[in-house]
């Protein structure tokens, strides 16, 4: 079973090999036509619906009026007008039939297509479907009503086009459209054939009730060459079941001599030839497009693996937006509360203190229990250190103040649409959140950060988003530094002097009056070229399993390029350091 809306390359020929020994078994033209035309009907199916696609299926074939029956002749000579044709006037000979109606299922019930002459090329032209037929499968009327025999070579041996009509409701090439096609409800029309070597044409048409891809109908063209050969053996041969009902001249039944069966031999070879041509250029055609497709599905599941990757880190960002911003504020109001009465407590304790110094001026001996208590709690040293502890409180406040200011700038978690921001905002903002991973450990040295900020203008850009991409690159940079110098570090404990100091550089600067670039280079090991050829590739990481999940650099490449209509480049060279540089439109709409 096959369903012609989706006719594959395999489909076409299981088909066609079935189709070319459809002959093996059959003892005239009228019979192997029978089974073809059997076979198409019975195994053309709707797989959605379970029912035929075809509602009628036909097979064609011109003959010489002198070769038909004597039945044929009469109904052909009806046509005419009762005029005495000439005995090689060419008719359009149905030889089999199937269809949904049971008098669909004999040739002989049929009305209007048992025999139509084909007296010149004028009466062809007055039958739309079968003029449009001809033409394109490769043939004019001239040829099928007076075959020459010089061009039949050259002629058979071409690979006619499918005649295909998309749509058969309003079709001028499709008769009977209120009889037939609307009743019918038929959607489309495919018909292919060919040339035999005797000059005669047959054809198979197939009205059906479903709408046929274009690329199906290419694959459908080879279906006409294994016809050709299942009915080859009955060229010039047998045309009817029933010698009793042909009036056939020997002549015409029998192989005339050596060279009628070197013409059907040379005609076979020719057809297998041609069937093999156009079966490696339908592998070919069908291979074509299966590299298409193939390209259009990685491309499609690389956007949607893109996709993915930025939805979960949307959601992982959104969810740690939320949560860096509800932490600020829980410690940002407490931390206000400190602050603000932090000046009362330095005003009130000065207040003391003076009070204090007062007494001693004005009272230089007092009790000797008050010297006691005095000389017990240190008194110069109380006051000494009150004042610097108070100082540490209000210093420790402005520096938790700080954090906050820098975690809320950060997650901008009111600042998801385009705003114009001061770019050295994020990246401070950044390194203040990063700050506890640069300090110096019993393994690691400290990391350093030199900030070399050009003069740069307010930037339109996505903050948050932004913020996550040097938050990215930074991290690696962290990460590069520490796994590169902590084996340096551990190795000079006894002289820390001489261990090379890990280095951040950030460097900002305007290219022009459209473009700002931010380098953030750091000193490390630098990167293989291997490994920085795909360091923006989704889930690609050369970090431990739970170390790293790939998906840092893919999201910073999707902000930069994509988000902003920015670049993102790095630069490195093994032993020498990684380089990123970033460049960003100052406003979005130049990106």
């Amino acid at each position: 079973m096959y369903d012609l809306q989706k006719f594959t390359l395999r489909d076409m020929s299981e088909c066609g090999l079935a189709l070319r020994h459809l002959g093996d078994k059959a003892n005239s033209m009228e019979e192997a036509s029978n089974h073809i035309i059997q076979y198409l009907y019975e195994n053309l199916v709707d797989q959605q619906s379970g029912e035929n696609s075809c509602v009628l299926v036909r097979f064609f074939k011109t003959h010489s009026y002198g070769e038909l029956t004597a039945e044929l002749q009469e109904y052909a000579r009806g046509l005419l007008g009762n005029h005495l044709p000439d005995d090689s006037l060419k008719c359009l000979l149905l030889l089999a039939t199937a269809g949904e109606l049971l008098e669909w299922n004999s040739r002989h019930k049929s009305e209007g297509h048992k025999a139509i002459p084909l007296a010149n090329e004028e009466a062809i032209a007055r039958i739309p479907m079968i003029s449009q037929l001809i033409q394109q499968l490769g043939l004019n009327s001239g040829i099928v009503v007076r075959p020459d025999p010089n061009l039949l070579t050259d002629l058979e041996q071409r690979m006619y086009n499918v005649f295909y009509v998309p749509d058969a409701l309003g079709s001028s090439y499709i008769p009977a459209q209120k009889s037939f096609v609307i009743p019918f409800n038929i959607k489309s029309v495919i018909g292919f054939g060919g040339l035999l070597p005797s000059g005669n044409t047959f054809v198979i048409l197939m009205f059906l009730k479903v709408v046929v891809p274009r690329n199906v109908v290419e694959l459908l063209r080879p279906l006409a060459l294994n016809i050709k050969m299942a009915i080859l053996r009955f060229e010039g041969a047998k045309i009817f079941r029933n010698d009793d009902q042909s009036v056939v001249n020997k002549k015409a039944t029998t192989l005339k001599n050596k060279y009628d069966l070197f013409q059907r031999l040379n005609s076979q070879i020719a057809t297998l030839t041609q069937l093999l041509d156009v079966s490696e250029q339908s592998t070919i055609s069908q291979s074509d497009r299966l590299e298409q497709t193939n390209a259009y599905l990685k491309k499609t599941l690389d956007q949607l693996q893109k996709t993915q990757i930025q939805l979960v880190h949307t959601e992982k960002m959104s969810s740690l937006g939320q949560l860096v911003a509800g932490i600020a504020h829980e410690i940002n109001n407490p931390v206000n509360f400190i602050y603000g009465n932090l000046v009362y407590l330095q005003q009130y304790t000065q207040t003391l203190l003076n009070l204090v110094q007062a007494y001693q001026e004005y009272y230089p001996n007092p009790a000797q229990e008050i010297q006691e208590l005095i000389k017990k709690a240190e008194l110069n040293f109380l006051i000494e250190d009150l004042i610097k502890i108070v100082n540490s409180m209000t210093v420790g406040t402005e520096r938790i103040s700080e954090i906050v200011k820098s975690l809320r700038s950060f997650s901008r978690l009111d600042e998801a649409e385009i705003k114009n921001i001061d770019i050295h905002e994020g990246i401070d903002s950044t390194l203040m959140i990063l700050e506890h991973r640069m300090q110096a450990t019993h393994e690691y040295p400290a990391i350093k950060v030199i900030k070399e900020y050009g003069q740069i203008p307010l930037i339109e850009c996505y903050p948050s988003q932004l913020n996550q991409v040097f938050m990215n690159i930074l991290a690696n940079a962290i990460d590069a530094l520490q796994n590169h110098h902590s084996s340096w570090f551990t190795s000079c404990k006894e002289d820390k002097n001489n261990s090379p100091l890990p280095i951040i550089r950030i460097r900002t600067e305007v290219i022009d009056d459209q473009w700002i670039v931010i380098n953030i280079a750091d000193n490390g090991s630098g990167i293989k070229e291997e490994v920085r050829s795909r360091l923006f590739d989704p889930f690609f990481t050369t970090k431990p399993v739970g170390k790293g999940t790939g998906i840092g650099l893919s999201i910073s490449y999707q902000i930069v390029v994509e988000k902003h209509g920015g670049y993102i480049n790095c630069i490195s060279t093994p032993g020498q350091g990684a380089e990123f540089v970033i460049k960003i439109p100052v406003n979005i709409k130049n990106g």
